[in-house]
């Protein structure tokens, strides 16, 4: 994948006893998930730290990207390596990095492995050796799109072509060789929520080398793979001149500059370097400012670089005479001049005939001729600039170029005409400037519309208007400010709303009538307040006819207790509903047992076992669901038990009081026996046990 060529040195044995727990898989020397030796950190970057390493069994080094300790638990940050990595194996192309691998450590952090690209990025090369030659720039470029191409035929864009990513090496012929590295920042062309980790609104890239609708878009959106052409062609731009393409360089003068005019021609941009017009015009428009008139993809683009690479081998081999043929074998032959006298030292034309005398005068006649339309159009072109009709002037100069280059008042007309255009070009890039910095300030941009103004100020530093736009800036900080405190009140209100506290919620609701000037926040807010206090009145008077329910079904006053419910149910759930209903059939349940609740124990009192079960039997009948007459006939078999028992007892005392009065001892004891083991703590057991004891002595 990257870096710069390095030396890795000889590589040490694996220990035999090797434990990696013990040794930290980032230190060099130490052995990663049992196969890839740590040589050397090369980078650390904003996910991941990236080392040089070797791979212990194939003895090849590669390059591995580990995601950082501190991000290793960070699921959104584990999305993000990972798309990376499934971006990356989508691609097998010799102009981009590959991917070897991607794995998981015992800590949890991931690792992929890459191609190490022994070699030199684009920029250390710019930085160290000044400009590429054309013919090698332009090949480069064509190298640099086949692996855009790629990409790009697999959905991927990757939004961060830079020189810093990519990466020249030489092949095992000696020729200059260029990879595409680092897809941290690809994405897939078609919209893929799923992936989307990264904040809204944020800008991804270098904003150096960034698109125009890459500076301006949030996260992707509206981005295609028109951008990647875009950034490749400020690389080729800077490849090339060793200049870069706009007056604010790298900052956010160049960003605004991409959103107002045109670069600056590649042609002539740097003196020390001849570029073709055909490579000009094939930047020039990878340069463009909207997408759409740019390339349509990157084999388009190649295609036009093909055609100006064949320009150039044509211009490499065409032969240039320098001189006259050479007589054989002699040097080469001199033109000779014409001898401005003749014979005597006397001048020509006194050796021209009257024939050739008239013909002179006539050119003579026809040279003054010239001079004095190219002075009356000179003078119309002078007219022409002074009226701002441009495009005019440009028409007479450019007539007065081809018939009478070497004219006396040419050079300055000209002169006059490209200052004339620059001020044209100067008031048409603030009258941009100015429309950009008014699109921002109704958009209420605070950033990029003082990023405009700086702009326009670099440019039009006593603009007359200054004062105004700085003062409309400075507005927008404080509508900003204001915007943050009717925010923080608004979010006061709403959790006062939500505790039911609405005196409260009023109070800001009046903070917010102070601080919102143009009311809608203020509105919004009243409108919630006023529906969570007629929320709350509503749940108020729900709770207070619940209450009036319950005390009327405990009074049984079911008609009363029916209307409550009637109209509870046009305001209470179902489930809340099916409660209430219950406690009413329940209610009107217990009214109609209690009914039958007194003949019952009227009937056990006096013991009319029949009559007892009689009344049971009627409330099953009329209330088959009620569970009472079930309990009634287990209370009534219970009495019933009970007093059969109570019978057998008093029957046994009868008995043995018989056979004592008797003077049968032993059968009275008999009895006594069978009367203990029906009632064991019989209350007359010893007075029986005394008189049959007595009988028995006697």
């Amino acid at each position: 994948m990257r870096r710069r060529r390095a030396d890795a040195g000889p590589r040490p044995r694996l220990p035999r006893e090797y434990n990696s727990r013990l040794v930290s898989v980032t230190e060099p020397g130490s052995i990663l998930d049992e196969k890839y030796e740590i040589v050397r950190r090369l980078a650390s970057g904003g996910m991941g730290e990236v080392f040089l390493a070797r791979h212990v069994h194939l003895d090849e080094l590669r390059v591995i990207k580990i995601l950082r300790p501190d991000l290793a638990s960070d699921p959104d940050s584990q999305k993000r390596f990972l798309r990376e990595a499934r971006l990356a194996t989508q691609i097998k192309h010799p102009n981009v990095a590959i991917l070897y691998d991607c794995s998981r450590l015992d800590d949890g952090s991931f690792y992929m492995v890459w191609e190490h690209v022994e070699g030199q990025e684009v920029g250390d090369r710019l930085a160290e050796q000044g400009p590429f030659p054309v013919a090698v720039a332009v090949d480069l470029a064509i190298q640099a799109l086949r692996g855009l191409a790629a990409l790009h035929a697999t959905g991927i864009m990757h939004r961060d072509i830079s020189p810093d990513n990519l990466m020249l090496h030489t092949d095992a012929g000696g020729r200059l060789r260029l990879k595409i590295i680092d897809l941290g920042l690809a994405r897939t062309l078609a919209p893929d929520p799923s992936h989307e980790v990264t904040q809204v609104g944020t800008f991804m890239g270098k904003l150096r080398y960034c698109s125009p609708e890459q500076a301006e878009a949030a996260e992707g959106e509206g981005l295609d793979h028109r951008s990647d052409l875009y950034s490749l062609g400020l690389v080729v731009y800077e490849m090339v001149s060793d200049r870069f393409p706009f007056e604010g360089g790298a900052g956010a003068a160049s960003l605004v500059q991409r959103l107002s005019q045109a670069p600056i021609p590649l042609v002539g941009r740097n003196p020390d370097v001849v570029v073709p017009d055909s490579l000009g015009g094939v930047v020039r428009r990878a340069l463009a400012r909207y997408p759409d008139d740019r390339f349509p993809d990157a084999i388009a683009m190649i295609q036009a670089l093909d055609e100006v690479r064949r320009g150039l081998d044509e211009a490499a081999t065409r032969e240039v005479p320098l001189s006259l043929p050479a007589a054989p074998g002699g040097p080469p032959a001199q033109p000779r001049p014409r001898p401005a006298t003749g014979p005597g030292g006397r001048p020509r034309t006194a050796e021209l005939s009257p024939q050739e005398r008239a013909v002179l005068l006539q050119q003579i006649d026809r040279a003054a001729a010239r001079v004095r339309d190219t002075t009356l159009v000179l003078k119309r072109a002078d007219e022409a600039i002074t009226a701002g009709r441009m495009e005019e002037a440009r028409r007479l100069v450019a007539s007065v170029e081809e018939s009478n280059p070497a004219a006396a008042g040419l050079p300055g007309v000209r002169e006059r005409l490209r200052e004339a255009e620059v001020l044209t070009v100067h008031r048409q890039r603030v009258g941009e400037l100015e429309s950009i910095l008014t699109r921002y300030l109704k958009a209420r941009q605070r950033p990029l519309a003082a990023m405009a103004l700086d702009s326009l100020l670099d440019l039009y530093p006593n603009h007359p208007r200054r004062a105004d736009y700085e003062s409309w800036v400075a507005l927008l900080d404080e509508e900003v400010a204001q915007d943050g405190r009717v925010a923080e009140a608004l979010v006061i209100g709403r959790e006062a709303v939500a505790a039911d506290d609405f005196k409260r919620a009023r109070r800001q609701l009046a903070t917010l009538r102070r601080l919102d000037a143009d009311a809608t926040a203020v509105e919004g807010f009243e409108r919630e307040i006023v529906r969570a206090e007629g929320e709350a009145e509503r749940g108020a008077e729900v709770d207070r006819r619940r209450a009036r329910y319950a005390e009327l079904l405990e009074h049984g006053d079911l008609a009363a207790a029916e209307r409550q419910l009637e109209w509870l149910g046009r305001r209470l759930p179902r489930v809340a509903m099916d409660e209430l209903t219950g406690r009413l059939e329940e209610a009107r349940l217990h009214i109609v047992e209690a009914r039958f609740e007194k003949p019952f124990a009227q009937r056990l009192e006096a013991g009319d076992w029949v009559g007892a079960r009689e009344v049971a039997r009627e409330l099953g009948d009329e209330v088959p669901e009620s569970p009472r007459p079930v309990a009634m006939r287990a209370e009534l078999d219970r009495r019933e038990e009970a007093e059969r028992r109570r019978a057998s007892i008093r029957q046994g005392e009868k008995q043995v009081e018989q056979l004592i009065g008797t003077g049968r001892a032993d059968a009275a004891r008999l009895a006594l026996k069978l009367l203990l083991q029906l009632d064991p703590e019989n209350r007359r057991r010893r007075q029986f046990e005394r008189q049959i004891q007595t009988i028995g002595t006697g």
